[in-house]
C-alpha cells in the first residue's frame, strides 16, 4: 500500500485552500473566530487589570493576523494579489485596532 500522489487532497488542505467555502468567507471566518475569542478574553483580562496576560493576547492577535495574510498570499489566484493583500491587511489592523480600543471599554 503505498503513497498515491494523485489522491484528492484532505479536507482541511481544502479548508485551508479556500476550496471548500471560498477564500475570502473562509479566512474572514478564521478572522472573525479569534476576534470575537480575543474580545471576550481580553474584556475579562482588562476588567481584572491584569495586563501581562492582555499584552501576550494582542501578540498573539497580531500574529494570528500575519498567518491568515500569508495563507490567503499562498493561496489568491486573482491578477494583482499585493492589492488584495493590501486592503485585506488594513482592515485586519483597523479591525484589530477597533477590537483592542472595544476591550479597554471594561476598565
Amino acid at each position: 500500500m503505498g503513497t498515491d500522489s494523485s489522491a484528492s487532497p484532505s479536507a482541511f488542505a481544502r479548508l485551508i485552500s479556500g476550496q471548500t467555502f471560498g477564500l475570502a468567507q473562509t479566512y474572514w471566518t478564521f478572522y472573525l473566530l479569534w476576534a470575537a475569542m480575543f474580545f471576550v478574553a481580553g474584556s475579562l483580562l482588562v476588567a481584572e487589570r491584569n495586563w501581562p496576560p492582555y499584552v501576550a493576547l494582542l501578540a498573539v492577535t497580531v500574529g494570528w493576523s500575519f498567518v491568515l495574510l500569508t495563507l490567503v498570499k499562498r493561496y489568491y489566484v486573482g491578477s494583482d494579489p499585493g492589492k488584495a493583500l493590501g486592503r485585506i491587511g488594513m482592515l485586519f489592523l483597523l479591525l484589530n485596532l477597533t477590537n483592542a480600543l472595544a476591550t479597554f471599554s471594561f476598565i
